[in-house]
């Protein structure tokens, strides 16, 4: 038999480069699910703050703002922001009685936004019988998220 100096010595520092590049490639991925993880929490929560601004803005309905809209114009409304949330909602008459409402929420860090989402929702203008402008909801579109280019 021949006899091999080192050969142990070799063998072990192979199996420990080997598991270092397995734990290191392991923790790579971990580290960016969890990026991925909360990019996407991020995105939710801005689209989320969006459909709520676009909620309270049906249901806080300013009828005489909107009555006097021409077709084509557009009424910019800021809500309060709940840092790091801030919002803005766009009204626009689209004929005689439908107005899209589009809100956008976007997530705000360092005065710099981080996050942008909106969310656009079809309404009705009808009177009732109090003759005060209302919102109602179209039926046939729920909701649709915007997406920038």
């Amino acid at each position: 038999m021949k006899i091999r100096a080192g050969f142990a010595l070799v063998a072990a520092l192979l199996a420990l480069i080997l598991i270092a590049v397995l734990v290191t490639g392991a923790l790579f991925a971990t580290n960016q699910e969890t990026r991925a993880s909360d990019a996407e929490m991020l995105d939710q929560k801005a689209a989320s703050y969006a459909e709520l601004a676009a909620l309270n803005a049906i249901a806080d309905w300013n009828g005489p703002a909107c009555d006097a809209l021409a077709v084509g114009e557009v009424i910019i409304e800021s809500p309060a922001a709940d840092s790091p949330f801030e919002s803005s909602v766009y009204v626009t008459r689209l004929d005689s009685a439908l107005f899209l409402v589009v809100g956008e929420g976007r997530i705000a860090s360092g005065g710099a936004t981080r996050l942008r989402r909106r969310v656009a929702l079809t309404v009705r203008s009808v009177r009732g019988a109090d003759s005060q402008s209302r919102a109602m909801r179209v039926s046939e579109q729920a909701w649709a998220a915007i997406y920038q280019m």
